[in-house]
Order: C-alpha cells, then structure tokens, then sequence
C-alpha cells in the first residue's frame, strides 16, 4: 500500500508539471523545488520496493526453516515406525536395544512394566511428546530396576530433543552415558549429546564427542552419522 500512494502521488506531480508546463508553453522549465520533490518520492518509491523485497526474502527464509523443522519430526516418527516395526517383527530384543521386552523372563510384574514402556513408546509414536517424557519418567522412578530403565531414559532425552529443548535433552541422553554405559543404547545417546552440543552453539564440545563417537563406536551407524555433522560443522566454519 506504501508503494502504491508513492506511485500515485508520483504520477499526480507529473501529470501537474504537464498541465504547467502547456499552460506556460514556453514558459521557464520546472523550477528547482519541484524537481527535487520529484526525485525525492521517487527515492522513497525505490526504498520502499527495497524493503519490500527485504521482507519477502525473509518469509521465504522463516518458511525454509519451518518445513526443515517438519521434515526432522518426520524423520523422528519415521525412525519410531521403522525400531517398532523391528520389535514387532522380531517378537524380542532387536541388535540395537530399541525397545527389548521382558515378558520371557519374569512373572506378572515384569509383564507390567512392559506394558507401561509400551504404553509410554505408544505416546511418542503418537508425537505426544510432553506426554511420552512424562510417561518414560514416571516408568524409570517406578522401575529403576528394569531392564527397560536405559531404553526409557534414551527415550525421555528424544522427547526433549524432537521439541528443540536441546539443553534438557542434554542433560537426559547424558545420563543414560552416566548411568547404562554398557547399554545398547550408549552410542546413539553419545551421538544425541553431540547434536545437543551442536544446537546450543558448543561447537568445541560437539566436535569433541562427536570424535568420541568416531573413536568408541568405528564403522556403525551413528559413526557415519558423526562423520556427516562433523563434516557440516567444517563446511560451516565451526
């Protein structure tokens, strides 16, 4: 609307300087004044189309990063589908310890804390996240025993992770390293703190665990997973 009054009120002058310029036919050419008034609504016309420009390329930067945001949760749920689908499949433990179930080797009550695991993994597949953490919490004070325990605090940490709430998911995948060190869940946890690291602007701390994940865990998926941040940190200049 700015650059559409501009423009009017530029072709108003104009048109005024053509009536005055036939009405004195040979008359003296437009004085100083209106030709600087001229030339002024012409600078603010190109100076508003400036910051029209401006604030298109910024929509178009906002939108880039809201679909970036939508493809990593997509990515995340793709994950979840793809470890629960494993489970499922396999009707035990996968390799990688996503989700192993106890069911076989204990009574009624471990029976139980499978169902309350699966019920809380059932909320993050669901992308209720808050929920899912909350869920995963609640199982971990209530079971510190099970088996299950590391694969729930893995799972606390990605629900943190997946809202952007880097410096919590942090401090969640941290202690699955601190206390399940020895879990099947230990090198993706390692990875996940790496990326923490990488999202708070830590690049030091990044670069150093996520060379802790090339040196521990060589020729693995989270290894190539490493080798790819740490090669966009250098492109990056970080």
């Amino acid at each position: 609307m700015h650059v559409r009054r501009l423009a009017i009120a530029i072709l108003a002058a104009l048109c005024l300087a053509a009536s005055a310029g036939a009405a004195e036919k040979a008359a003296a050419p437009v004085d100083t004044a209106r030709r600087e008034a001229l030339a002024d609504m012409l600078l603010q016309l190109e100076q508003a189309q400036a910051e029209l420009r401006e604030l298109r390329g910024k929509v178009e930067v906002q939108a880039h990063e809201v679909e970036a945001l939508k493809a990593r949760q997509r990515d995340l749920i793709a994950d979840i589908d793809r470890r629960l689908s494993e489970l499922e499949r396999r009707g035990a433990a996968p390799a990688d310890g996503t989700a192993p179930t106890v069911a076989d080797t204990a009574p009624a009550n471990l029976a139980q804390e499978q169902q309350e695991y699966d019920a809380a993994f059932a909320l993050l597949k669901q992308g209720q996240y808050e929920r899912a953490g909350k869920r995963f919490r609640d199982f971990i004070r209530a079971h510190p025993k099970s088996p299950l325990v590391d694969n729930a605090q893995y799972w606390v940490g990605e629900s943190a992770y997946v809202v952007r709430n880097f410096k919590q998911a942090l401090g969640e995948f941290s202690k699955v390293l601190q206390s399940h060190p020895d879990s099947p869940k230990a090198p993706d946890a390692m990875l996940k703190v790496g990326y923490c690291y990488y999202e708070l602007a830590d690049w030091a701390k990044a670069r150093e665990t996520l060379n802790q994940v090339l040196t521990r865990f060589p020729n693995t998926p989270v290894a190539r997973s490493a080798e790819q941040r740490l090669a966009k940190m250098k492109k990056e200049g970080r």
